[in-house]
C-alpha cells in the first residue's frame, strides 16, 4: 500500500495533503524521517506523524454485498419483507445501505457505517460511475441500442447513460451511468418500450461485484475505500 494512501486513510485527509506531510518531513517510517513515496505494509511497518503512531481506523466497516431480488435496500421494514441488514445480523454496528437498488433489482450494494464514505457514493456532485448488466426480454436491434445510448427526456429531465453496449448475447446489455435518480434505468428502458427480465448492478466506481453469490458479502479492500474517498 502506498504510504500517502495509508496516511490519508488514518487521519481522513486527501492524498494531496498526505503528500505535503511527507514532503515537509513530518512522517517517520520505522523510526526514520521519510521524504519518498514508498510502499508499506500496514501490518508490519510503523508510521508516525509528528511522533504519533498512525493506524487504520478499525471501527469503520465497508462491505460489498450482492443483493438478491425481492430484498429491500433498507435496514428494516414495517411489512416484514426481507431487508439487506437481515444478512448482517452478526455485525454489531449501525449500517447504511449505499447505492440503493429497487425491490426487483439485484447486484452490488455497499454497506457501511461510515457516513462520509456513503455520501461520496450517493451525492450527485461526485459522479461515481455505476455499471449494470441488464437482460431484455427480446434482443435489441442496433437502432434501439443507439437510441438508448443517446438518452431521452424523462419526466424529471433529460437523461443519457455514460455508455450502453450489447454483449455477445443479444439479450444482455451493459450500461454505465453516473446518476443516482430513482429507478432511472428502468424508466429509460420503459421510455423506449423495452421490457426487462433482469437488472443487475456489477460495479460502483472501482468496486466490482465479481464472484460474490447472491446474499453474500465481503470486506472492501483499503484501495477500494481510498479510491472512493480520495479519487485520483
Amino acid at each position: 500500500m502506498r504510504i500517502n494512501k495509508f496516511i490519508a486513510s488514518c487521519i481522513n485527509v486527501s492524498r494531496r495533503d498526505a503528500d505535503k506531510l511527507i514532503k515537509n518531513g513530518r512522517i517517520k517510517l520505522n523510526g526514520r524521517t521519510l521524504y519518498d513515496f514508498v510502499q508499506i505494509d500496514p501490518l508490519q511497518d510503523i508510521v508516525e506523524l509528528d511522533g504519533e503512531i498512525l493506524s487504520l481506523q478499525k471501527d469503520k466497516l465497508y462491505f460489498a454485498f450482492n443483493k438478491p431480488p425481492f430484498v429491500l435496500s433498507a435496514t428494516k421494514d414495517s411489512t416484514n419483507k426481507a431487508v439487506v441488514c437481515d444478512y448482517f445480523k452478526d455485525i454489531d454496528s449501525k449500517l447504511i445501505c449505499v447505492g440503493r437498488l429497487d425491490y426487483l433489482s439485484e447486484g452490488l450494494l455497499i454497506v457501511t457505517n461510515d457516513g462520509e464514505f456513503a455520501n461520496k457514493i450517493m451525492h450527485p456532485r461526485f459522479k461515481i460511475r455505476k455499471t449494470y448488466l441488464i437482460k431484455t426480454k427480446e434482443p435489441l436491434n442496433k437502432s434501439t441500442l443507439n437510441k438508448l445510448a443517446e438518452g431521452a427526456h424523462l419526466e424529471d429531465g433529460f437523461f443519457k447513460p455514460l455508455s450502453a453496449k450489447q454483449t455477445k448475447d443479444p439479450l444482455w446489455v451493459v450500461v454505465s451511468i453516473d446518476s443516482g435518480k430513482n429507478r432511472i434505468l428502468r424508466r429509460l428502458f420503459a421510455y423506449f418500450d423495452i421490457p426487462l427480465s433482469r437488472l443487475k448492478r456489477i460495479a460502483i466506481g472501482n468496486i466490482e461485484l465479481g464472484s460474490l453469490k447472491a446474499g453474500e458479502y465481503r470486506a472492501l479492500t483499503t484501495d477500494e475505500v481510498q479510491n472512493i474517498l480520495s479519487p485520483k
